[in-house]
């Protein structure tokens, strides 16, 4: 849960260890662990592009850098919110990718994850398309 890089990051005081590290993403993937991203709503926010932009920064709101050391990339972050949580679920062969045969949930984003702030654009759910920004021009 990269969101919890707020809370604890802002409310951990500047404790340390020695051998351990808070929220140790990096640590994790590098030895192979498939992450698998979510939230705790309703007691956390539950914005997977807000909780992607916290696992790769490692910033809080409160401009406190929390084990940068530990940070993941936006689009790994992406990947742990989808392929990674269906996986997690045991659902990676009904969703989680674009591929054929799987349940067609995803977004559309409206900019480069790794260049920005993107927003939704389109929301799509079993192949329908739901949701569409007004100010959207999608080609």
């Amino acid at each position: 849960q990269p969101g919890f890089v707020e809370h604890v990051g802002e409310r951990s005081g500047g404790v340390r260890f020695d051998h351990h590290h808070w929220l140790a993403f990096a640590g994790l993937a590098e030895a192979g662990v498939v992450l698998a991203a979510s939230s705790d709503d309703p007691c956390a926010p539950v914005s997977p592009l807000w909780g992607a932009a916290k696992g790769a920064s490692r910033r809080t709101s409160g401009g406190i850098d929390f084990e940068p050391g530990q940070a993941v990339p936006v689009d790994d972050w992406i990947e742990a919110y989808t392929r990674g949580a269906a996986f997690a679920g045991g659902q990676e062969h009904e969703r989680g990718s674009i591929t054929v045969a799987k349940r067609a949930d995803l977004v559309v984003l409206d900019a480069d994850v790794g260049g920005g702030d993107p927003c939704v654009a389109e929301t799509w759910v079993a192949g329908a398309c739901v949701f569409t920004r007004r100010d959207t021009a999608i080609s």
